[in-house]
């Protein structure tokens, strides 16, 4: 149930819901004081409304009739609650208009309105070095996600970025919830500790169990508990790039070209994955009688056969099954993976968008893209 009164915290911290408190204490003395002068004066409803708002506004304006004793005591009465309650009704309203806490309830409002419309986002926990990176490759590529940070410096940052963001504990299920945990598509966790993204996964993964989990790890001993408490990927920041940088010094242009396949904003060629599902023309068939690379023209790379198998298999020959749940990892055109994806699965095709995220068809219907394999 809707509470009435607001609490003592929300009455010191919101000004809007002092005027609030302020309108209906100044309502309720204007009622008060109208039926004081209907029992007292016996003047009519309108006389004593009329009298009651006078009195309360301090207009000064002459009475509708003379007043007995009783008359003006309680005109004293409501002088002395009346001025004080217009004043502080005055007051609140000029500080809801020109106050900096006024200005940031009602950009708090409007940002919780727009992190409500966002679903199919991707939810990243901690602004940090590395959160600001995602986010600053996301918003470049319209990528719908929503930032969840507590430290009031980087909301700052947040704020002047025009970033969606939730402020509060990205562990706390609450906060989870505001950020649409319920309609994301993935929760990426790069908060600075270990600690504090493993607790972070474990509230996501009891609020969304099918949900894409991607964390940091600090160190390679906190993985497998990263893991444990319920990531999908766990990567060590210092490790991956103290190996990408290694390989690029032994193999320069390898690593400039699989950069390149993976930026979002590749015009030419992206590198893509793909579920081989039940439904797929080429379930349960070779590898070479499938010939994707002659149906679509996208080149299959490598292959990781099963769901939880981690290895893959590069350049796979012609005699490898494939079957349902198997992973393609094809590189090629828009046009071209968009016609692998039909193959893949003809039943719900995903739809490689222009920036490189996917989509089902119905999804892109429903938010009225009109973005369809060509």
């Amino acid at each position: 149930m809707r509470r009435v009164l607001p609490s003592l915290s929300d009455l010191f911290s919101n000004p809007f819901v002092r005027l609030r408190l302020a309108l209906l204490v100044g309502g309720l003395l204007i009622v008060i004081g109208t039926a004081g002068y209907m029992e007292l004066e016996h003047f009519t409803p309108l006389q004593a409304l009329y009298m009651a708002v006078i009195v309360l506004s301090g207009v000064g304006l002459d009475a509708p009739a003379k007043l007995n004793t009783a008359g003006h005591i309680w005109t004293i009465i409501l002088i002395v609650f009346g001025l004080g309650t217009t004043a502080w009704v005055f007051a609140t309203i000029i500080e809801v208009f020109v106050s900096e806490q006024s200005f940031r309830i009602v950009q708090r409002k409007r940002m919780e309105r727009r992190v409500n419309n966002l679903s199919l986002h991707y939810i990243v926990c901690g602004y940090g070095r590395i959160g600001q990176q995602i986010a600053q490759m996301y918003a470049l590529e319209n990528v719908p996600f929503v930032v969840v940070e507590q430290d009031p410096a980087r909301l700052e940052q947040l704020q002047a970025s025009d970033v969606h963001y939730v402020a509060g504990d990205a562990a706390d299920d609450a906060i989870l919830l505001q950020a649409g945990i319920a309609r994301a598509a993935a929760l990426i966790a790069v908060t600075p500790t270990d600690a504090v993204n493993t607790f972070i996964v474990l509230s996501a993964r009891g609020l969304r169990p099918d949900l894409w989990i991607v964390a940091r790890s600090d160190t390679l001993q906190n993985e497998g508990k990263l893991y444990r408490a319920g990531a999908n990927k766990v990567i060590s920041t210092h490790v991956l790039g103290g190996r990408w940088m290694g390989v690029t010094a032994l193999n320069p242009a390898v690593t400039e070209f699989v950069t390149a396949m993976t930026e979002l904003d590749h015009a030419n060629f992206v590198l893509h994955e793909f579920a081989v599902s039940s439904e797929s023309v080429f379930a349960q068939k070779t590898f070479g009688t499938a010939d994707l690379k002659m149906q679509t023209g996208a080149l299959i790379v490598a292959i990781r056969q099963g769901a939880t198998a981690h290895r893959f298999v590069p350049n796979p020959s012609d005699d490898l099954v494939l079957m349902p749940g198997d992973l393609l990892i094809a590189i090629g055109t828009l046009r071209q993976q968009n016609a692998l994806a039909r193959l893949v699965n003809p039943k719900n095709p995903e739809t490689i968008l222009p920036h490189g995220l996917r989509a089902s068809d119905e999804t892109l219907r429903r938010a009225g893209r009109g973005i369809l394999p060509g």
